[in-house]
């Protein structure tokens, strides 16, 4: 009875040090995991303050300015030229519709008369 009951303790203990040592690199994996999530982070954070500090610098007013003035063939707005929206004479529906030519459909009649005239 001695014997077995030596044998099961230390079939036990050796079992249970079998799972401590997995257990234990599991951990260190995981472990090896985190830093180099959180070093690559850190790296996505620095690269977003790059990025910040590029638009910063690209959008600044001064270098706006000489861009419009160079590429863009447009004056600057006086103040005459702002005005409520109420002020533009857009023409009414009615005259838009009496203005339109009357062999113009919609698309989606001009299909259907077209699939009549296939069959």
């Amino acid at each position: 009875m001695n014997r077995w009951s030596t044998l099961l303790w230390t079939l036990v203990i050796v079992v249970a040090t079998f799972m401590l040592y997995k257990v234990k690199y599991e951990v260190q994996s995981l472990q090896a995991q985190v830093a180099e999530t959180a070093k690559a982070l850190e790296q996505e954070k620095e690269a977003l303050h790059v990025v910040a500090a590029e638009w910063a610098y690209l959008n600044r007013p001064e270098r706006l300015q000489q861009l419009s003035a160079k590429h863009l063939s447009s004056a600057g707005v006086t103040v005459d030229q702002i005005a409520e929206i109420e002020a533009i004479p857009f023409p009414s529906q009615l005259q838009a519709a009496a203005e339109a030519p009357s062999n113009i459909q919609p698309a989606a009649l001009e299909a259907h008369d077209n699939i009549e005239d296939v069959e």
